[in-house]
């Protein structure tokens, strides 16, 4: 991709994005177009590395933490520790430089690496038979916000937002790390090849377009379900005795 001209620069807002929400950790600076990106995957450790990799972007592109104007960040469904990691690390950075941040979704983000105009169900396993689904049509437009759901309700769910017409059912690509469990359960659903995990160089594609930058809200984290960590019970152990 052609370096942006100096006019272009001075004008566009540079814009940093991460993701640490599943099965990677990534990073990318956006100004004019993509000036640099870092992608790891990884299921741990996000937080051991993701400032490294701002640092090391910042630094081969010249560029200072001061001049970034935008911070954008993916705020889940993901795995607890994940979203928080990305959440706090933006946040962060935002009180610092006094910039605004602003949250995106990690099947929105993942959706726009899918090749296909068909409609899309972006599937990720979030275990314990459930998934974390979003449906979208054909231009990566939601049908519907992210939901935690079992296989048979994603595929009542596809169902009820894209039924089958009279000429036959439009095929539906299924993507994320739960598509290889879902495709199976409806003759329309067929494996979509994107990677499982968002990229952040589609999150800042996606913050470049973006114009609502006013009065943002602050940027939490979206669960679909408690953590899977729980606290001991508490009735197993011997009451304690106070000296």
């Amino acid at each position: 991709m052609p370096a942006p001209t100096s006019d272009a620069v001075s004008q566009a807002p540079l814009i940093l994005a991460c993701d640490t929400t599943q099965g990677a950790c990534s990073a990318a600076l956006y100004q004019d177009g993509l000036l640099a990106d870092r992608l790891q995957t990884m299921r741990q450790g996000h937080a051991e590395i993701l400032l490294g990799m701002v640092a090391d972007m910042m630094q081969a592109c010249g560029l200072e933490m001061a001049q970034i104007d935008r911070l954008a960040v993916t705020n889940g469904p993901g795995t607890f520790t994940g979203v928080r990691v990305g959440i706090a690390a933006m946040r962060g950075l935002a009180l610092a430089l006094g910039r605004p941040v602003k949250t995106y979704g990690t099947l929105e983000v993942m959706a726009a690496a899918a090749r296909s105009d068909t409609p899309l169900l972006v599937a990720v396993d979030a275990r314990r038979e459930t998934f974390y689904v979003q449906l979208f049509d054909g231009n990566k437009t939601p049908l519907c916000p992210p939901a935690a759901v079992t296989a048979n309700e994603a595929v009542a769910l596809v169902g009820d937002l894209v039924p089958e017409a009279a000429e036959g059912p439009p095929r539906i690509g299924v993507m994320g790390s739960g598509a290889s469990l879902l495709v199976d359960k409806a003759p329309r659903f067929f494996v979509c090849a994107a990677p499982d995990y968002p990229n952040a160089a589609h999150l800042a594609e996606m913050a470049a377009r973006d114009t609502a930058w006013e009065g943002l809200p602050p940027a939490e984290p979206l669960y679909l379900r408690p953590p899977d960590a729980s606290l001991p019970d508490r009735s197993k152990y011997p009451a304690r005795q106070d000296r």
